[in-house]
């Protein structure tokens, strides 16, 4: 697995997150924010989570994660 602080596309990724809240208008930075507010919480469509198999989702909760970071770093 690549190095993030060495991989060219995280670095390019990182570097657009942090200008985005200069380069976005305020109800264009708050539709970005309501937009990854909405993913920064797995939904499984189980009502029991006692009942959701672990196995696979790890890449999910990972993502969700992510989505979480980007938010923090935008000031959602």
């Amino acid at each position: 697995m690549a190095n993030p602080d060495s991989d060219p596309r995280l670095i390019a990724y990182g570097k657009l997150i942090e200008a985005l809240p200069d380069l976005l208008s305020g109800d264009a930075r708050q539709a970005v924010c309501n937009w990854l507010e909405e993913r920064q919480v797995l939904h499984d469509g189980q009502e029991d989570p006692g009942a959701v198999m672990v196995e696979g989702l790890e890449t999910e909760l990972a993502i969700a994660q992510t989505f979480r970071r980007i938010a923090e770093r935008l000031g959602c």
